[in-house]
């Protein structure tokens, strides 16, 4: 099944930990938010690493399931870059900054 993950990191060295997760086992659709194609299993996996990583105190991070339905509905508007990329995530990050 396809999940939407999308969070907020208040600690900058936090969030590049989860981004890097993330980025290994997704697609990056903005700055934090991946869609991806995980089994149960797989996504309980990397939702507990995820919660090893956050301070539960400060951060949050949604999973939310896409099922076939729902994703045969999703309207993509726009210039679609490839956030995959390294150089346009930290050159959309350096504008942010």
């Amino acid at each position: 099944m396809k999940y939407l993950i999308t969070y907020d990191i208040r600690d900058p060295k936090r969030w590049q930990k989860i981004y890097k997760l993330l980025k290994a086992n997704g697609l990056n659709v903005q700055l934090s938010c991946f869609e991806l194609d995980l089994s149960q299993y797989m996504l309980d996996a990397l939702l507990s690493q995820i919660q090893l990583l956050i301070n539960p105190k400060e951060d949050v991070v949604f999973a939310y399931p896409i099922n076939s339905i729902a994703e045969s509905l999703i309207v993509k508007l726009g210039n679609l870059k490839d956030l995959n990329a390294d150089e346009v995530l930290w050159q959309e990050l350096r504008i942010l900054l």
